[in-house]
Order: structure tokens, then C-alpha cells, then sequence
């Protein structure tokens, strides 16, 4: 499917959130669609309800895994005034954030075949960027130049050596690192900071950065712009701390990983979707 078929799918998928009308979502028969990482009918999550509003979007799409990524921030927070008249001010309720993370692969036949939706409420303590001031890091879509490029193999791989680094299975110092790397977690800075001075190099030296990295999945790559979109379920080992379900927008340049924005939520255990692609670097050659 080209990719403006997938980004018009995504559009239309984002409208049906917005009206809480799954139905909208022209879907296949035995389309697979997971909540949190269980699996759950469209709509169920409490991302579904009236009224809301997606102030935050960026989406990814690759026409090779025929895959379309979504990141950004959904709220109820609307004002009365703009309410429609058959919504009444009860439906309203508390002022809820969440950030969110949505995945549409379609079939051969054009079908969307499987749909997973993460959505973490609030960013958690020692976030500094809430919500309500993220927004998207456009770097991201920016192409970069012919010879920075890299191939969609290489990129896997880079991604690849990233996890195997978290996961302590290789020499940190094979991670490639480009001298400007800097990690965003849920839209806060979390290196080369005051009260997280460590850069990515140094993170992966310490032996409180450790997870196993399971269930690696690559649903989007684009050479043009640098980007590798990963997830995995990462397993805490002591000392680390706590287990969770993360997707990482990898931006890399020249066969090095410049940027990394993060999408981690702790509160899932369970992620009902097997690994895609290469599970370790290793397995890339």
C-alpha cells in the first residue's frame, strides 16, 4: 500500500478516537487489535470517550511493512463553549491526559489487519515536560542529506545494537553513538541533564541500566529521514527498575544514533504481540 493509503487510514482512524466511533474503522474480519498490550475490542480502552482532542501528533509510515505509526497526546480538556450542544458538561468529567501510541499494519488486501494502542496516562515523576506542553519534535521528519543516509538493513541493525546494549549482551562501546545523541523520554530530556547528568555512551556503562529486551518488533523505516521506529517489552534485571512496554523513535545519521524519543509505559506486564524481525544485532548479519 503506498504510503498516503496508510496515512489516509490513520486520519480516518484518528477521527474515529475523536467521535468514539470505532465502527468507523473499516477493519478485517479476523483483525487483531490489543489495549496495553492484552488484546481488547476497539474502543474499549479509556482512551475512547467524548469529548476529545489530539493537540500532539506525529505519525510514521512505512510502505514496506505496509505499517502506520502514530505518537502523540489525547485530552478531554475542551472548553465548554466549544462543547457540542449534545454533549452534555456531566460527560466532561475530570481533566485527563494521555500520551499515546497507535500502530495500523493493513494486509495484502488493503484490509487493517491488526491495530495496538498504548496510552499512558499523565508522564510520571521526574518528568519535567507534562502533557499539556509537549510537543512534536519535527526534527524527526526532517530528510537528511544523500550521504548520511543509511540502508534499511543497517538502521535495523543500529536499533538492533541499541537494544543489545540495554540489554548488556554486547561492548557498550559498539553502540553507535554520534557525538550530538541525546535521549527524550515521554518528551523530557533524560541525558546530559542536571539531575540526570549521564549521556546515552555513559547510561549504557552503568549496571543499573539493564533490561532484557524482548519481543523486538520494526514496524517503520525510513532511509530518507533517518528514522527507526522500534518496540519491545523491556524485563527488568536488579538493579533496574521497573519493567514496561517502550517504543523508540530512533533518528540516525551517518550509521550513528543522533536522537532517540521514547514512549514508555511501566503499567503493562503483558504485551500480547511476538517479535518481528532480528532479536538481537546478531542475528542482523
Amino acid at each position: 500500500m503506498q504510503k498516503r493509503e496508510l496515512l489516509v487510514l490513520m486520519a480516518n482512524f484518528l477521527e474515529a478516537l475523536v467521535h468514539n466511533d470505532p465502527a468507523r474503522v473499516k477493519r478485517a474480519g479476523d483483525c487483531k487489535s490489543t489495549y496495553q498490550g492484552a488484546q481488547a475490542p476497539l474502543g474499549s480502552g479509556e482512551i475512547w470517550g467524548l469529548p476529545r482532542r489530539i493537540p500532539y501528533r506525529q505519525t510514521f509510515v512505512d510502505d514496506v511493512t505496509n505499517t502506520v505509526c502514530f505518537s502523540g497526546v489525547v485530552t478531554n480538556n475542551i472548553s465548554a463553549r466549544s462543547l457540542d450542544e449534545k454533549l452534555p458538561m456531566g460527560n466532561h468529567g475530570p481533566q485527563k491526559w494521555w500520551i499515546y501510541f497507535a500502530r495500523l499494519t493493513v494486509d495484502g488486501e488493503g484490509q487493517i489487519c491488526e491495530i495496538e494502542e498504548i496510552a499512558r496516562k499523565e508522564t510520571g515523576a521526574g518528568m519535567s515536560v507534562r502533557p499539556v506542553d509537549m510537543t512534536p519534535p519535527r526534527v524527526l521528519e526532517a530528510p537528511i542529506a544523500e550521504d548520511a543516509r543509511s540502508s534499511r538493513k543497517e538502521m535495523i541493525k543500529i536499533a538492533s545494537q541499541y537494544w543489545d546494549g540495554v540489554n548488556k549482551l554486547i561492548d557498550p562501546d559498539i553502540v553507535p553513538m554520534h557525538p550530538d545523541a541525546r535521549l527524550y523520554e515521554v518528551g523530557t530530556p533524560v541525558t546530559d541533564e542536571m539531575y540526570s547528568p549521564n549521556s546515552m555512551k555513559t547510561n549504557y556503562i552503568t549496571p543499573r541500566f539493564k533490561w532484557d529486551c524482548i519481543k523486538r518488533r520494526f514496524p517503520v523505516v525510513d532511509e530518507v529521514t533517518g528514522i527507526c521506529v522500534s518496540t519491545n517489552h523491556m524485563i527488568a534485571q536488579e538493579p533496574s527498575s521497573p519493567t514496561g512496554y517502550v517504543t523508540d523513535i530512533f533518528k540516525i545519521e551517518y550509521g550513528l544514533i543522533k536522537y532517540i524519543y521514547a514512549f514508555h509505559d511501566h503499567d503493562i506486564d503483558f504485551v500480547d504481540w511476538e517479535g518481528v524481525g532480528p532479536q538481537t544485532s546478531a542475528e542482523c548479519e
